[in-house]
């Protein structure tokens, strides 16, 4: 399994937004792009595949925030930014790695979306890949 980078750190873009969390508060620091659960107490958490607790995920973080601030996540929609190498269509899984997104599952499978194609580039170049969200 290889964890998937940000394009530009700690930065994604949102495309397109069908369903965002309310804005929960953060219990740690959370970057952009990381997976995030809601833990016991209700704040916002980072979110792995290592377990059914940790892999629990509800949504994936539009900015960075540190611990004690207001996080907005997004639960279905399409965001931009990250590096993907795999194929249009291919799943994106929580990774075992905390606050990450992987090409392949975790010990515990939770898919978050799939690569979709973006066509803000000039015709007949490549498009974009995007992540399509869908928690």
């Amino acid at each position: 399994m290889a964890d998937i980078a940000l394009a530009t750190a700690d930065r994604v873009e949102i495309v397109q937004a069908w369903e965002m969390l309310p804005p929960l508060i953060a219990v740690e620091a959370i970057t952009a792009g990381a997976p995030i659960r809601i833990d016991a107490a209700g704040k916002a958490a980072n979110g792995n595949g290592s377990d059914a607790t940790e892999s629990a995920v509800r949504g994936i973080a539009t900015r960075t925030v540190a611990a004690g601030e207001a996080l907005t996540a997004m639960k279905k929609g399409i965001l931009d930014g990250f590096t993907f190498s795999q194929a249009y269509t291919a799943p994106i899984y929580v990774s075992n790695t905390d606050a990450r997104l992987g090409d392949a599952a975790g010990t515990v499978s939770k898919t978050v979306g799939y690569i979709v194609p973006g066509n803000a580039v000039t015709l007949g170049t490549a498009s974009d890949k995007l992540l399509l969200v869908d928690l």
